[in-house]
């Protein structure tokens, strides 16, 4: 079965089944009133930590299929775009969150990126993004990968499936990236290398970005 960028796509929209089934259903007395608390309790329960890696290992194997044996192995960082907020239920009713999961490749690291967006009256969708160590949010993940994907076929790789996100690894900062006191991206340029499987070759796509002093940032691709 191939496994390229179109089949990354269409897991974005996957919601986590294992939320449901796995997630805590602790007491009422027993949740913590406040939201960063009770966000904490969330994110560190078992069920919701099992979703995760199950979706982190189901990242991995689109990213590096040689590999026979992926393992989720402990939580990198979680990336907060909009806090999460809470009602009666157990899951989030609001919020949308970045959690970067540290994965075992067949005895090398990796990592693996897992956006979760949170919905009223449902379980949060689950959705996997760019591997690696990014600085980039993810819809510029997003803006990137299309770039990336013009360009390949500029030269002659014009099928998206053979097209398979493998790593991002952040390289050298020609000015320092600053986050404000909200989490805003105020300033930085720096270079970062993706690296992808398209059409049977590895490609090294150089991506330089440059923040653009309103929380966002612009970019260029070079292959």
């Amino acid at each position: 079965m191939r496994f390229g960028f179109i089949a990354l796509v269409a897991a974005l929209a996957v919601t986590a089944p294992a939320f449901a089934q796995t997630a805590p259903q602790p007491a009422p007395a027993a949740q913590p009133q406040n939201p960063a608390q009770r966000f904490e309790a969330y994110a560190t329960s078992e069920g919701y930590k099992k979703a995760i890696g199950q979706l982190a290992v189901m990242g991995a194997t689109i990213s590096a299929p040689e590999c026979k044996e992926h393992k989720a192995v402990k939580r990198a960082s979680i990336t907060i775009y909009s806090a999460p907020q809470f009602a009666d239920g157990v899951h989030p009713v609001a919020g949308l969150w970045l959690d970067r999961v540290l994965m075992d490749r067949c005895g090398k690291p990796g990592y693996q990126n897992i956006l979760v967006q949170a919905i009223p009256g449902a379980t949060p969708k689950a959705a996997l993004k760019m591997p690696g160590q990014t600085f980039a949010n993810p819809p510029m993940q997003d803006v990137v990968m299309r770039d990336i994907i013009g360009a390949l076929a500029g030269k002659k790789c014009t099928d998206p499936a053979q097209i398979i996100p493998v790593d991002t690894v952040p390289g050298k900062e020609s000015k320092a990236r600053k986050i404000d006191q909200k989490g805003m991206l105020v300033d930085g340029v720096w270079k970062e290398t993706w690296t992808l499987k398209a059409c049977g070759k590895q490609v090294n796509a150089t991506v330089d970005f440059t923040a653009d002093g309103k929380g966002g940032m612009t970019h260029k691709v070079k292959l």
